[in-house]
């Protein structure tokens, strides 16, 4: 479950990637790119965390 929450997590990422991209102006595609990045960390530290579970639980 911690993996495919992980891949929601990146798959917003793209989704912001890509609007980034098709975005007219330069507001909304540096918007764009900091939700991106903000999904990407997301993603990032949900598995690090769980990752660590295992770990704490031993």
């Amino acid at each position: 479950m911690a993996k495919s929450q992980a891949k929601a997590l990146q798959e917003k990422a793209e989704m912001f990637e890509r609007r980034a991209e098709r975005a007219a102006d330069p507001i909304s595609r540096q918007h764009y790119r900091e939700m991106a990045a903000h999904y990407r960390r997301l993603a990032t530290e949900h598995l690090e965390i769980n990752q660590s579970e295992p770990a704490r639980q031993a």
